[in-house]
């Protein structure tokens, strides 16, 4: 009996630690306070010096300039960040479509050091609490369609990332 209570346990930390996909890498905490340093240098709006985001990546303005191995990094990113939602805001009224779409990536600089890139990641989604899904795809079409979105910064090396705080995932009734 005391084995199972132990090994019950030791699911329960496995499985909510893979709620949280964030990953901190080698120098990650200087990382995450550098991010803070550009959210706060350039959250609204201009970046003031010696801040500057430059947008390498917009699916919506088709602005591609990112090199074709940092695309490949960002997709897998956001693949994993999105991987928490089954735990956190799927757990409630939605359902997505499970093919996460790398948005927009924008590099910041302190100077002309790269310091690392804020990403936008998104799954096409459903509201599924006001209309009568039952599990099955044609049991979707009633209800609101949109995405689930999130942001999250990641390092210049891709082994630190970390959802935006301030931002975690939330649905838009936006479709693109």
């Amino acid at each position: 009996m005391a084995m199972k209570i132990v090994l019950a346990a030791v699911l329960g930390l496995l499985t909510s630690s893979l709620a949280w996909a964030d990953r901190m890498g080698p120098n990650g905490d200087k990382f995450y306070e550098a991010a803070a340093h550009f959210e706060n240098a350039c959250g609204t709006g201009e970046c003031k010096a010696p801040f500057k985001r430059i947008e390498n990546y917009n699916v919506k303005t088709s602005i591609d300039t990112l090199d074709a191995k940092v695309k490949i990094e960002m997709k897998k990113v956001a693949n994993d960040q999105a991987e928490s939602w089954g735990d956190t805001i799927l757990e409630g009224d939605y359902y997505s479509s499970g093919r996460t779409r790398l948005d927009s990536v924008s590099a910041f600089y302190k100077g002309k050091t790269l310091v690392g890139y804020k990403i936008q990641y998104s799954e096409k989604a459903w509201f599924v609490g006001d209309c009568q899904y039952n599990g099955t795809r044609e049991s979707l079409k009633g209800c609101k369609e949109g995405r689930i979105v999130e942001v999250s910064y990641v390092s210049p090396d891709f082994l630190t990332y970390f959802s935006d705080e301030e931002r975690y995932a939330e649905f838009s009734f936006a479709s693109n």
